[in-house]
């Protein structure tokens, strides 16, 4: 892993002070400038020798980009009563229950969930997270059974800069957001990582294992450059 720096700062657009989270990574040879759709904020990766006052004063230079991918955000949408959230790509509707029992679970479109109301948001999250895993670990391993060859753990996070990864053990991890996404980009995710399994970079070999997992890359793919930003703004 190339060592990595963090720090917190904030560059102020139109009256308002943006966040910055401000990245030094050793292997950087530019800095990148990303939007952070999770924090409504910037993320500069800086090369290690880099100063910071050059990182704030490229992002300064940036104010046009900024204020245009900022405005592009989609508004956010909580884990509330009522609230539209999509499951492999098809909306349900958070559905109160407060008497019932069996805490969440899916039924005609809803995402129906119990208890109290001060906990909807908590449950819908948990529950996405955990059905985001069981699904992709089922899904993962079919994959590699197709492969014949053996996958590591499968975790999911909340991550924003990759949607899966694949370790050196075969480990596999994902982004738990993408069982909002339609099914065809969820199976194109998993091929990709099970793929890695074997094929460690992005060569005509690993392109011709993802062939014969899925049909479904230049679609998904697609959807993932247009779409695929506003699956965090939810919850």
């Amino acid at each position: 892993m190339p060592a990595r720096r963090r720090k917190e700062l904030s560059v102020e657009l139109d009256g308002c002070a943006v966040p910055v989270a401000l990245l030094r990574n050793r292997q950087a040879r530019r800095m990148i400038l990303r939007i952070d759709p999770k924090t409504e904020g910037v993320k500069l990766t800086l090369p290690w020798h880099t100063s910071e006052a050059e990182g704030i004063g490229f992002v300064q230079s940036q104010t046009a980009w900024l204020r245009k991918r900022l405005a592009k955000i989609p508004e956010r949408v909580p884990f509330e009563d009522g609230q539209t959230i999509p499951i492999l790509g098809i909306n349900h509707v958070i559905t109160h229950i407060p008497d019932a029992r069996g805490g969440v679970w899916l039924e005609d479109e809803k995402i129906c969930v119990t208890g109290q109301i001060e906990h909807i948001s908590r449950r819908v999250e948990d529950w996405l997270k955990k059905e985001a895993k069981r699904r992709l670990a089922e899904l993962s391993a079919n994959k590699a059974q197709q492969l014949g060859v053996s996958i590591g753990r499968v975790t999911v996070r909340d991550t924003t800069s990759r949607w899966g990864s694949c370790a050196h053990d075969g480990s596999l991890n994902y982004s738990w957001r993408l069982v909002m996404a339609p099914d065809f980009v969820f199976d194109f995710i998993t091929a990709h990582e099970v793929a890695h399994v074997i094929e460690r970079n992005h060569g005509p070999n690993f392109h011709r294992l993802v062939d014969t997992l899925t049909p479904h890359e230049e679609q998904a793919e697609a959807w993932l450059n247009a779409y695929g930003s506003s699956l965090h703004r939810y919850g």
